[in-house]
């Protein structure tokens, strides 16, 4: 198993970056099927795997397959807090409450 494999079992929640590291262009993606016309648009703009951001036990953690510049880390950094703030409170991403008996 890589790193990436590790983090994303690991994960309670994670996003895929898609990255091109000569234009330093990226796209944050919930790890999911990407739908053939995304895939398209994607490989258009030069993007490719670029690593796992993901929260762990609640901490960051990345694992990155690209070398990026500091502008770009910190737009990423910040994008990925956003995003990972809205997952934690969305219903698709949270756990029901566990009933237990009185």
């Amino acid at each position: 198993m890589d790193k990436f494999e590790q983090l994303m079992r690991d994960a309670q929640c994670a996003l895929i970056l898609l990255a091109n590291e000569t234009t330093q262009a990226w796209e944050l993606i919930e790890p999911q099927t990407i739908p053939i016309d995304a895939a398209r648009t994607y490989s258009e703009r030069g993007l490719s795997f670029g690593g796992v951001l993901a929260w762990v036990d609640g901490n960051p953690r990345a694992a990155l397959a690209v070398e990026l510049d500091d502008a770009a880390i910190a737009a990423i950094t910040q994008e990925s807090a956003r995003r990972f703030a809205r997952m934690v409170t969305h219903p698709r991403w949270c756990m029901a409450p566990v009933m237990h008996a009185s």
